[in-house]
């Protein structure tokens, strides 16, 4: 299965945001909202 480059940036997001927790965590959080939001406008 292949993926878009969004859903790329998603998996990569998705696995440094335990990696940021708690420091970077509620930015990298909101990133990963923008980021499913727009996958979801687009399907």
């Amino acid at each position: 299965m292949e993926y878009t480059e969004k859903e790329n940036e998603l998996i990569q997001a998705l696995r440094n945001y335990r990696k940021a927790y708690p420091n970077g965590a509620k930015t990298l959080e909101l990133y990963i909202m923008d980021l499913v939001y727009e996958l979801m406008e687009d399907e």
